[in-house]
């Protein structure tokens, strides 16, 4: 028995059966927006899915058996092409489960730098366009995935978390719902995945440390909280300050969280992609820690304190960034 017919697709069909069915249960492709273009589905420059390279990791990366792998590759291959330069992400299979509403997809990475998905938020909508459920799904510990890549992923929303549950013959679509982001409430940060009223809110917390010297560079945890998204997981709020005359991009940012004990709780170590920071600007942003990246439980998450040893940065000139409402899916 297959582990992964039995555990994505819920049956024993052959892998002769699922490769029809796939063609038959193929969603359309929706877009991240980074590239700039407006309405990126209707780019007429396209890239073949079998130009893209498969990055075989996540929770099935150590289980695949020879057949699995084939009907992985088999599936992705035969996907249509994806808009150059840009980020999609293509449903192929969807399946109802006791815990909720399933949908496997792949993530397509078409351009030509590596890419690490933050804070992606989707919704589940009907054939009338009516959202029955919303998550944030939280991708950082997948890792980067690289240029010209495609990845596996699945996306679970359980019966718990949607709004309301529609009849069983209705079909749902997966969507990307962007973030609806005022620039003028941003003042001068990107939210890089904190609410606009958190950005406020640390905004104004920033009034209260120590001014930074001009020709400096600093970087300070503004706070370490719990995760409400998941549970046992932590929330570390980071602040770059950039005192110098040229825009910088920071590509590392470890990160050490320790309990009232001074034991340590966390060891993490961020690679950043497309993090810059204007000349004399500031830039807040948000490290989500998994639990299962914690060292030890944690008793109180009040107790803890959280620094950054050292950190990296490059001189580059400016380059095109992401459109403001796209920027808290990119880290």
């Amino acid at each position: 028995m297959s582990w992964l017919l039995e555990n994505w697709f819920g049956s024993k069909e052959s892998l002769e059966q699922v490769k029809e069915d796939i063609h038959e249960n193929l969603h359309k492709e929706f877009y991240l927006g980074l590239s700039g273009i407006e309405n990126p589905e209707q780019s007429s420059t396209r890239v073949a899915s079998k130009e893209l390279f498969l990055q075989m990791n996540g929770p099935w990366d150590s289980k695949l058996e020879e057949a699995e792998t084939e009907l992985l590759q088999y599936i992705h291959d035969e996907l249509p092409a994806v808009v150059r330069d840009e980020v999609g992400i293509i449903p192929f299979y969807t399946q109802v489960t006791e815990e909720g509403y399933l949908v496997l997809t792949y993530i397509r990475n078409a351009m030509s730098r590596d890419i690490l998905l933050q804070r992606v938020p989707l919704v589940l909508m009907t054939p009338d366009g009516g959202i029955v459920a919303r998550k944030i799904f939280d991708l950082t510990a997948m890792g980067p995935l690289g240029d010209m890549s495609s990845r596996p992923c699945e996306f679970m929303f359980r019966w718990d978390e949607f709004d309301n549950i529609p009849e069983k013959e209705v079909p749902l679509t997966l969507a990307y719902k962007k973030p609806n982001l005022k620039k003028a409430d941003i003042d001068d940060s990107e939210t890089g995945g904190l609410s606009i009223d958190e950005v406020v809110h640390y905004n104004k917390a920033l009034k209260n440390i120590e001014p930074m010297e001009d020709g400096n560079v600093d970087l300070q945890v503004l706070d370490v909280k719990a995760d409400e998204d998941e549970k046992g997981g932590l929330k570390v709020v980071v602040v770059f300050r950039n005192g110098l005359d040229k825009r910088l991009e920071f590509t590392e940012v470890p990160i050490i969280v320790s309990d009232k004990t001074g034991d340590s709780v966390a060891k993490v170590h961020y690679t950043l992609e497309n993090m810059k920071v204007d000349a004399k600007g500031h830039k807040l942003w948000l490290f989500k820690i998994p639990a299962d990246s914690l060292l030890k439980s944690i008793d109180d998450f009040a107790e803890l304190t959280a620094f950054i040893p050292k950190a990296k940065q490059q001189r580059k000139s400016p380059v095109v960034a992401p459109s403001a409402n796209n920027k808290d899916i990119l880290q």
